[in-house]
């Protein structure tokens, strides 16, 4: 189907999932989880051809994407979605106030690069729009259309509503932003660049009409050092596995690591830039643009350290060593690869240096109970920060629950919002209050 057809579809379909059940929608939910895993092999061969991630990484990006399917049709099953609030009498004149949730119609979602099925055409943005009633209207990431038009074929018979209640778009920046602009559309879902996302936002606010656009857009994801983590073996490889994992192509990724300073500091340091550069360069990355910055990053990044050479469309990991002193401009900004800025810095400092680093997705602190009262001093300015805050951890790996928060202050994201967990839902539902309206009457 055109762009036009597919939005035009997607409009008169609105209207009758708007009165679909919760029950309904789990059932929705629950059989395109089921057609995916009845494709996955399909889907798996085309996304390893179309991406180069392994097909391990795969298979649990399969798991991850019907498991959110079937966690959100639950969710919606149990009414968690849409809580009725009343307030009794409070009309003038003595009637009650009903306040109730209702979709917010056709959204347009954007397929990542990076997680070609769990943020892709069927992926978080797309199972919480469904679970809100809302048809879906999904443009393909350009360099994985195989996988998106094999996900899309086995997806739509299954879902089982009127005919554009779920379709695939394909095209480039124009196509992106003719989805944007067409009249349907009521909101949006991104994960991408920040380039990316700030044009669709200039776009959907140019509109007649305005809609919301919710963006994510990667992060810094910086991570702070204490004392007592020095001695701890584990995290210069824990690290450096977070870094380069998926070709250090991962929202989520630590682009910046802060050690104490001091000779404790500089042989953390020293084993987590090892650590780095030793892991084997990559056969490639996601698209070739990807590739050539980071190795245009690798040539002009000061103090860099690791290996120069990769395959064209490769990735060498590399680390950059700095002093916290100097962190700034490139070295405070995300760089998509397998890459990490090393800073020294004293702790009385991670305060100071907290305060300059912009929204982020994540903030991680790894310590011990002899750094509570620097850590304490420091959180203010993490949560003030990050969408996530994380201790004695990773911020690789997003648990797709009620809990999670995966979004952040600008520029990690568009506003205060989760893209994933049950909360996300939420995005694509608005309230309406019914006054005096008798119950038999209302929807």
């Amino acid at each position: 189907m055109s762009l036009e057809s597919s939005t035009a579809a997607a409009g008169v379909a609105a209207r009758e999932l708007a009165t679909w059940s919760g029950a309904r929608r789990r059932d929705a939910l629950h059989a395109a989880a089921d057609a995916l895993s009845a494709a996955a092999d399909r889907v798996l061969d085309a996304a390893v051809e179309e991406t180069g991630l392994t097909r391990q990484r795969l298979e649990g990006e399969m798991a991850r994407t019907t498991g959110q399917l079937r966690l959100l049709g639950d969710f919606v099953a149990d009414g968690r979605d849409r809580p009725v609030v009343r307030s009794a009498g409070a009309a003038p004149g003595g009637g009650d106030i009903v306040a109730v949730r209702v979709p917010i119609g056709p959204v347009a979602v954007f397929a990542a690069s990076n997680f070609p099925l769990a943020f892709g055409v069927l992926g978080g943005d797309t199972a919480s729009a469904l679970a809100a009633g809302c048809p879906v209207v999904a443009k393909a990431h350009p360099a994985q259309p195989e996988t998106a038009r094999l996900i899309e074929e086995a997806v739509v018979p299954a879902l089982g509503g009127p005919a554009g209640t779920f379709a695939v778009v394909h095209g480039g920046a124009d196509v992106s932003l003719a989805l944007v602009r067409a009249p349907e559309i009521r909101a949006v879902g991104f994960t991408g660049s920040a380039a990316g996302g700030r044009a669709l936002m200039d776009a959907a606010a140019a509109r007649p009409d305005p809609i919301p656009v919710y963006a994510e857009m990667g992060a810094l994801n910086p991570v702070f050092v204490f004392p007592s983590a020095l001695d701890d073996e584990r995290w210069p490889a824990t690290l450096a596995a977070a870094v380069t994992g998926s070709a250090g192509q991962l929202c989520t990724k630590p682009g910046l690591v802060v050690v104490p300073a001091g000779e404790a500091g500089t042989a953390f340091a020293d084993k987590l830039a090892a650590e780095v550069a030793e892991t084997p360069v990559f056969d490639r990355m996601l698209t070739p643009s990807m590739a050539s910055a980071h190795a245009a990053w690798r040539d002009r990044a000061p103090g860099a350290d690791g290996e120069a050479t990769a395959p064209d469309g490769g990735a060498a990991p590399f680390a950059v060593r700095v002093d916290g002193a100097a962190l700034d401009g490139e070295l405070l900004e995300e760089h998509f690869g397998p890459t990490v800025v090393i800073a020294q810095s004293t702790v009385a400092g991670y305060g100071e240096l907290a305060a300059r680093l912009e929204g982020s997705l994540t903030a991680t602190v790894l310590a011990g109970d002899g750094d509570d009262d620097a850590v304490r001093a420091l959180l203010p300015a993490l949560v003030d920060r990050a969408g996530r805050v994380i201790y004695n951890g990773v911020p690789t790996g997003v648990a797709v629950v009620d809990a999670m928060q995966h979004g952040g202050p600008w520029p990690a994201a568009s506003g205060a919002f989760t893209s994933v967990g049950t909360a996300s839902v939420e995005r694509f539902l608005r309230t309406v209050a019914l006054q005096n309206l008798p119950e038999r009457l209302a929807p």
